[in-house]
């Protein structure tokens, strides 16, 4: 972790989005290989520049959410890399963590979309079947936000549910993205 490359706060939508880094380097291919060749251990380690991130910003969460993966998806993967990371940090931060969102339909993979593309793979892609309403004041937590299609799609779900996201959680924030989401805090879309 320690090559890791902080990165600013921002947010998509007016909601802090928080980072453990930039998704490069060293970083990337942990990441990759957490995600991808099932190193489900690797959590714990690629969680703790996100739980520093998280400490300096302090946004007073209720619990935390995961992004959750399709049924395909989580068992041909084992195991769910954001919801690992969501149950390292509520641990370490002594939040409840819920599994309220439900991925409705299986959607094709996003690498290679555009942002647009993104937005029309995910839309009713997610759905909240958790208590009712959804919790106020949570976190939503993923791996890594490439254009923010993703957690703009899992955050409306809280939200149709009656609850509200306080605060957006990756592992690591994608350095090449479209201008038209490059912003700063105060501003949407993520960066």
């Amino acid at each position: 972790a320690a090559t890791v490359e902080p990165v600013a706060v921002t947010s998509l939508n007016g909601i802090p989005l928080i980072a453990g880094g930039r998704f490069d380097g060293r970083f990337q291919s942990a990441i990759h290989a957490f995600k991808y060749r099932g190193r489900k251990r690797l959590a714990t380690v690629l969680a703790r520049p996100l739980a520093q991130a998280l400490r300096a910003v302090d946004p007073q969460l209720s619990a935390l959410s995961f992004v959750p993966l399709h049924a395909q998806r989580q068992r041909s993967r084992g195991f769910n890399q954001a919801e690992e990371v969501a149950a390292q940090l509520a641990r370490e931060n002594a939040l409840p963590l819920v599994g309220g969102l439900r991925r409705t339909r299986a959607t094709p993979a996003q690498v290679g979309l555009s942002q647009a593309e993104r937005r029309v793979n995910l839309i009713g892609a997610f759905s909240w079947i958790g208590p009712r309403p959804a919790p106020e004041s949570m976190a939503l937590v993923d791996d890594v936000c490439t254009t923010g299609a993703t957690l703009e799609a899992a955050a409306d779900a809280v939200l149709e549910a009656g609850g509200s996201v306080a605060a957006l959680l990756v592992l690591a924030r994608a350095q090449t993205l479209p201008a038209a989401v490059v912003t700063f805090p105060g501003q949407s879309a993520c960066s």
